[in-house]
């Protein structure tokens, strides 16, 4: 009885401590290729609605491009994940949206300032075929690299586990 006590308190802690890392029977469906995100929408058209700084926005994406609200944040559409996650640790969530297209992943976070959306930072891995959400970490494994950004000290740092700079693209 003991051991059964103490593997179902362990199973119960882990459940609550990982959640930002497992795949959902909603993510496999889908299809989508960024996991961890608090909230987002996968779809060649479709919008998600979010609360940021006490308002409510909608996030579309469409054959215009994506929105929020009335701000274009991108022309393009098609292989678009559209999210929020917190990154800073302020409780206001940053706007994430990540494009797969031509054998790599874009994704660029936006943070919320005077009511606009502006960009923080836009990473591109080629090769890429997800993106993993944790935390202050956004990451992509390239082959046997693994490349992480970092939210700290008012900006996303770059780590690549074979010690590499961080890509650049033109």
């Amino acid at each position: 009885m003991k051991r059964l006590t103490i593997i179902l308190i362990t199973f119960f802690a882990a459940a609550a401590a990982g959640s930002a890392q497992t795949r959902t029977y909603s993510d496999n469906a889908a299809g989508t290729f960024v996991f961890g995100l608090e909230s987002y929408f996968y779809g060649e058209s479709g919008s998600l609605d979010f609360e940021a700084e006490g308002t409510t926005f909608r996030a579309s994406i469409g054959a215009d491009g994506v929105f929020v609200g009335e701000q274009q944040l991108s022309a393009s559409a098609g292989d678009v994940v559209i999210g929020i996650h917190d990154f800073t640790g302020n409780k206001v969530p940053e706007f994430v949206m990540a494009v797969r297209a031509e054998g790599s992943i874009g994704v660029s976070v936006y943070s919320l300032e005077t009511g606009r959306w502006t960009l923080l930072k836009t990473m591109t891995l080629r090769s890429a075929k997800e993106v993993r959400v944790f935390r202050q970490v956004l990451s992509m494994r390239q082959g046997d690299v693994l490349s992480s950004w970092t939210w700290h000290g008012g900006r996303f740092d770059y780590k690549a586990s074979d010690g590499s700079a961080e890509p650049t693209f033109q």
